[in-house]
């Protein structure tokens, strides 16, 4: 795959109130792409499989839908390596147990230059602790989605989810300390992190990610939004 340097930006970015309506088409296209990797990715969720096993077919996804790079690592987590979603920990030997949470984070680049960041997480097993944990922070995550407004303060919308996340007894574990961060043109984190400091107000791309950890369960669930001129939407 060719590293991002050597794309050129997909679209025109000017954040700030004259930011396109809409999401550019490419962008959507991109944002598909990382989803239906990411969920063949937990497809294949099993008692067994290692994580190299599952980037491999997370990778096999891409090429498929005729991927041009990736703009940093797939993640792959199993058992404790959940508990951390960074660019320096690749996918291991690690093999899934009977009762597992499998998480699987995907950052394609399109042929056209555009960037995606999709994750999905799976349960292995017959594992309720898990299963309820990760239902519900699925749920404060479109809990969230549904708050976004346009040119609203990152600092704004962190407030908003790290609330709910805190009543609902999850601990968040993003090392950076923040539930997601800018897509633009070609790069990522231009504007910053969703975190308590940032009161960059959120045009364009953003990428909503929370990663949280509850008893012993460590679950993450990411979407693109596009916030708008008037509207923001989950690509």
């Amino acid at each position: 795959m060719s590293s991002p340097s050597t794309l050129k930006p997909a679209w025109t970015y000017r954040p700030g109130p004259d930011i396109a309506f809409d999401a550019p088409a490419g962008l959507r296209a991109a944002q598909r792409m990382a989803k239906q990797a990411a969920l063949t990715g937990v497809a294949a969720a099993r008692a067994g499989i290692r994580e190299i096993d599952v980037e491999q077919v997370v990778h096999t996804s891409l090429y498929e839908q005729g991927v041009q790079g990736i703009w940093t690592i797939t993640n792959v987590g199993l058992g404790e390596n959940t508990r951390v979603c960074f660019p320096t920990q690749g996918p291991g030997e690690r093999a899934a147990a009977e009762q597992d949470v499998l998480m699987v984070d995907v950052h394609p680049i399109t042929a056209e230059g555009f960037w995606g960041d999709c994750t999905r997480c799976a349960i292995v097993g017959d594992y309720p602790e898990a299963t309820q944990a990760l239902r519900d922070l699925e749920r404060l995550h479109y809990e969230t989605l549904a708050l976004c407004r346009p040119g609203m303060p990152a600092n704004e919308l962190f407030g908003l989810s790290h609330q709910r996340l805190t009543q609902e007894g999850f601990i968040l574990l993003d090392l950076l300390g923040n539930i997601g961060h800018s897509l633009t043109a070609g790069a990522a984190y231009t504007h910053g992190f969703i975190d308590a400091g940032n009161a960059t107000p959120m045009w364009g791309a953003w990428a909503i990610e929370p990663f949280a950890q509850r008893g012993e369960v460590a679950v993450k669930v990411e979407d693109l939004v596009w916030f708008g001129r008037e509207k923001c939407e989950i690509l």
